[in-house]
C-alpha cells in the first residue's frame, strides 16, 4: 500500500478499501500505509522543488507550463492551496516541486501537508470501503433496474408503433 500511494494514488487506495470491505486488507493499515506513501513523496517532491525546481522546468517545458497555473494558485491562496492542493485534479503530482520553487518554508509546507495526507488517506480508502455497500445494494437491486429499463422500452416502443400507425 505504501508504494502503491507513492506511485499512484486514488486508484490504489480506492481498491485497497474495497477489499478491506469485503475482509482482504485492515482498513487501518491502508489507511496508515496510504497516509505514510503519500506523505513521503510529497515531502520528496517539494524538496526536489526546492533543490532542483528551476532546472526540472527549463529542462521540461510541458512541467514549466503546469506551473504557471499552480504557481498562481499559490500565489493567490497560500496555506488553503498547500492544504488542498493533493485534492485538485490534474495539479495533484506537481504541486510540492512548484510549492518548493517558490521558496515555501519546510516548516510551513509540513505543517499543512501532513494533516491533508491524513485527511486524503482517510477519504479515499474510506470511500472504496463504503462505495462497496453501493456496489452490493446495486447488485442485489440490479433486476428492478432491468425491469424498470425494460418498461420504459416496452412502453417506447407501444408510443413508436402507435405514433406511426396514425
Amino acid at each position: 500500500m505504501f508504494v502503491f500511494a507513492c506511485i499512484e494514488g486514488e486508484i490504489a487506495v480506492l481498491t485497497a478499501g474495497v477489499l478491506c470491505k469485503q475482509g482482504f486488507m485492515s482498513l487501518q493499515l491502508v489507511m496508515l500505509f496510504a497516509f505514510l506513501g503519500t506523505l513521503a513523496t510529497e515531502q520528496c517532491l517539494f524538496f526536489v522543488g526546492r533543490i532542483y525546481g528551476t532546472k526540472l522546468l527549463e529542462k521540461y517545458p510541458k512541467l514549466a507550463k503546469k506551473s504557471i497555473r499552480v504557481i498562481e494558485f499559490l500565489r493567490k491562496y497560500d496555506s488553503a492551496f498547500i492544504f488542498g492542493s493533493r485534492f485538485i485534479y490534474g495539479i495533484r503530482n506537481i504541486s510540492p516541486i512548484v510549492i518548493g520553487i517558490a521558496r515555501i518554508t519546510p516548516f510551513k509546507f509540513s505543517t499543512l501537508n501532513i494533516p491533508a495526507a491524513l485527511i486524503w488517506s482517510v477519504i479515499i480508502a474510506g470511500s472504496g470501503y463504503v462505495f462497496t455497500d453501493v456496489l452490493e445494494y446495486a447488485q442485489e437491486n440490479i433486476k428492478y433496474f432491468q425491469i424498470g429499463v425494460l418498461a420504459i422500452l416496452c412502453i417506447a416502443l407501444l408510443d413508436l408503433l402507435r405514433k406511426r400507425r396514425k
